[in-house]
């Protein structure tokens, strides 16, 4: 039991169930339990949530007078309170209450937890105790409170005061028997020095005995309670079972630390093991990474490549397009230069054709005057036969005017067909150029078009090229981060290979514990 169950109550009020069944817990169970100074539970272990009945969630932060049974006297734990003030441990026997009603005994050893030199909380290590000291227990505590006297003059005495009894006995019997005075007297002084002897003797070996148990509890309450011996001995009982109860305490704290370590070990080593997993999984997973960057380094070389190629070959397009716009645009120019010349022999040959028109019109007066001629040199030759030999020289030159007029008449008529097939000439050269001057203008036309086209396709190309630049620069700083990229992903490789050595290292030291562990539980099985 702990002291904040141990206040001091008069004329409490019983508010939780009380019955007479007795709870019993193996021999070989320890019950743990840990307040702080106020009393409030802090720890306790499974075997005290069992027999107390209640769960681990309505001890905790709780008060231990929550197993407080109102058969336990107050006035039965202040020598309890005396040690426990002055820092020193605690023994005795408690009667405790579960959640039901019921009751169970315990062998409680009380120690105070001290840190930096101060008290900071009390500890219990409580055992199932022997029937007889249960016995003795419950009429002590009936005598407490009935009001009775925890006096211990009512006990056994000691064994020298049995020795003085007979010797006085037989004192009396010498004295009734007649017998002589200093008899009497060399007997009762030899009584006297050995029953002296025999204290001082006894109490030099308790002392001694306390000695080389060095600090140990020894009170006389507990020495009733815990023996049917005179109290010179009891007390010496009382300090080796102090004695066993605080090395059974130190055990079974240890042997609950030994589980706690074995089963953080065993966790420890669960996590190291999943750990070791992991990490081994990872290591995989980085080299495939790894491995897949460095395809994807190639890839982005690769593009790259591809890229500056797109870059330079839209360059040659745009150089190409920019050589045939300039072709186009002479072209152009020799086509609008054709269509003018083809406007001015145009106009030439209408020109010429006007021409033609009026030599036609001179030569049909030609050839009107040629006629007249003819006829007149007919009509003279008529009047040269009528004058005879006065009008024979006139008939000659009649005859050549007449023949001059008929070759006048057939050059007329040669120049008339001439002129006509000129007409026709020009006319056709008329038609040719006005086909030519539409053509001209259709092949302008077209060649605009192209040039547009041409114009159109350089400024595309133009951009291309620049987003082919772009693409170069973002391709060339993809790589540089793809290879910082596969630097770290090396990096983290080689943390993971280091991590996973530390996990094989960590599941070995969580091996180790474990195997520490259960020596140190063994240790503590065999030192019970």
């Amino acid at each position: 039991m702990l002291p904040g169950m141990f206040s001091r109550v008069i004329g409490m009020k019983q508010n939780f169930p009380v019955t007479t069944n007795e709870a019993t817990f193996p021999q070989g169970t320890k019950l743990v339990s840990s307040t702080d100074l106020k009393g409030v539970i802090t720890h306790c272990n499974q075997a005290f949530i069992d027999i107390s009945g209640f769960t681990k969630e309505e001890l905790l932060g709780k008060s231990h007078n929550i197993v407080r049974h109102p058969d336990m006297p107050p006035e039965a734990f202040a020598a309890m309170w005396g040690y426990l003030k002055a820092g020193k441990p605690w023994m005795g026997l408690v009667k405790n209450r579960c959640k039901n009603g019921d009751f169970y005994w315990v062998s409680a050893y009380i120690t105070p937890v001290t840190e930096n030199g101060n008290i900071v909380g009390y500890e219990s290590v409580r055992s199932c105790p022997a029937r007889a000291d249960v016995a003795r227990a419950e009429k002590l505590y009936a005598r407490v409170r009935e009001g009775k006297s925890l006096g211990v003059a009512g006990y056994m005495p000691a064994a020298s005061t049995w020795f003085l009894l007979v010797v006085f006995v037989l004192a009396a019997v010498l004295f009734y028997l007649g017998a002589p005075l200093g008899s009497e007297l060399l007997l009762a002084a030899g009584t006297l020095g050995y029953a002296l002897w025999k204290k001082v003797e006894s109490s030099r070996m308790r002392q001694s005995v306390m000695q080389l148990m060095g600090n140990s509890f020894s009170d006389d309450l507990a020495a009733i309670s815990y023996t049917d011996d005179n109290l010179e001995l009891g007390r010496i009982k009382v300090a080796v079972l102090a004695q066993q109860a605080h090395l059974n305490a130190v055990l079974t704290r240890l042997g609950e630390c030994a589980d706690q370590v074995r089963a953080e070990s065993l966790q420890g080593m669960d996590i190291a093991l999943q750990a070791q997993q992991t990490l081994g999984e990872q290591q995989q997973e980085t080299g495939r990474v790894s491995g897949a960057i460095g395809e994807m380094s190639s890839t982005i070389a690769e593009v790259s490549a591809n890229v500056q190629d797109t870059a330079e070959k839209s360059e040659q397009a745009r150089s190409f397009a920019s050589s045939g716009s300039a072709v186009i645009e002479g072209t152009r120019v020799a086509i609008d230069n054709l269509n003018s010349t083809v406007r001015d022999i145009s106009e030439s040959v209408n020109e010429l054709a006007g021409e033609t028109q009026v030599i036609a019109e001179a030569t049909k007066i030609i050839e009107v005057i040629a006629e007249q001629t003819n006829l007149l040199a007919l009509n003279a030759a008529i009047e040269a036969a009528r004058a005879g030999e006065h009008g024979r020289g006139f008939a000659v030159v009649a005859e050549e005017v007449r023949n001059l007029a008929q070759r006048t008449q057939n050059s007329t008529r040669e120049i008339h067909a001439i002129i006509e097939s000129l007409t026709q000439r020009a006319e056709r050269s008329v038609q040719v150029a006005a086909d030519g001057n539409a053509a001209a203008e259709t092949g302008l036309q077209r060649v605009l078009e192209a040039e547009e086209t041409l114009h159109q396709i350089q400024s595309s190309v133009a951009h291309i090229a620049q987003m082919a630049m772009q693409m170069a620069a973002a391709v060339e700083e993809q790589s540089q981060v793809s290879d910082q990229i596969n630097g770290q992903v090396a990096q983290i490789s080689n943390l993971a290979a280091r991590n996973l050595e530390e996990g094989e290292e960590s599941t070995a030291s969580a091996q180790r514990m474990g195997s520490i562990a259960n020596e140190l539980n063994e240790l503590v099985v065999r030192f019970k």
